[in-house]
């Protein structure tokens, strides 16, 4: 059914409820009607957003923009600056970004496509890495990592410390560098990790960096 069909049953709906209550005052049964909840899932809109980037990006740049998107991770990376569309749940973001830069039908997720994972055996490895090259108080600032599934192979790797809001930015960027530099791309894991992000003490992004 078309939005203009659902516009004229909507009002045909109201009139017959308005009528009843002209008629009567209340519902037959006596009760109050329960409220209809409108709103759109965190994870449909993050990949409506994702889709019309994408498809902005196939318009702008044709067939061959989705190699690069796709295959060399640019969704990936679009969507650490999409806003708070994308961080709504990143990872149906960028299957929409995928979707709509291949010039594909919109096929919307039936529930959040972002799987987090806490991955202690990886942190300590870095830290382990990290403290031969005399940087244990730095890592000694890292209260968990994660990885986060955004597709089938791509995952980003979320690190989450002790570093206060505004005032962390300068060893949030250092510890970012140190992860990339001790990165090899092979830690026991599938696919690709894409980008670094460095959350503070309230849980807000600080800063987040391409692997």
């Amino acid at each position: 059914m078309n939005h203009r069909s659902d516009r004229v049953v909507g009002f045909a709906v109201a009139a017959i409820v308005g009528l009843v209550a002209c008629g009567s005052g209340k519902p037959s049964d006596g009760t109050a009607p329960g409220p209809r909840s409108s709103a759109v899932p965190a994870y449909v809109t993050a990949y409506r957003a994702g889709y019309t980037a994408g498809k902005a990006v196939y318009d702008s740049s044709g067939k061959g923009a989705a190699v690069r998107e796709t295959i060399w991770g640019g969704c990936t990376r679009r969507a650490l600056d999409a806003g708070s569309s994308a961080e709504m749940d990143r990872g149906s973001w960028v299957r929409g970004c995928h979707h709509g830069v291949s010039n594909a039908p919109a096929r919307l997720p039936t529930g959040p496509a972002t799987k987090r994972t806490t991955d202690s055996r990886l942190l300590e490895q870095f830290r382990t890495w990290a403290r031969t090259k005399g940087e244990a108080q730095r890592v000694d600032h890292i209260r968990r990592l994660e990885t986060a599934q955004l597709t089938e192979l791509d995952y980003d790797i979320e690190v989450y410390t002790d570093y206060p809001a505004g005032l962390g930015r300068a060893e949030s960027e250092a510890l970012a560098h140190s992860f990339v530099a001790w990165w090899d791309g092979d830690h026991g894991r599938d696919g690709f990790a894409r980008n670094i992000l460095i959350f503070g003490a309230d849980g807000k992004r600080l800063i987040a960096q391409r692997i």
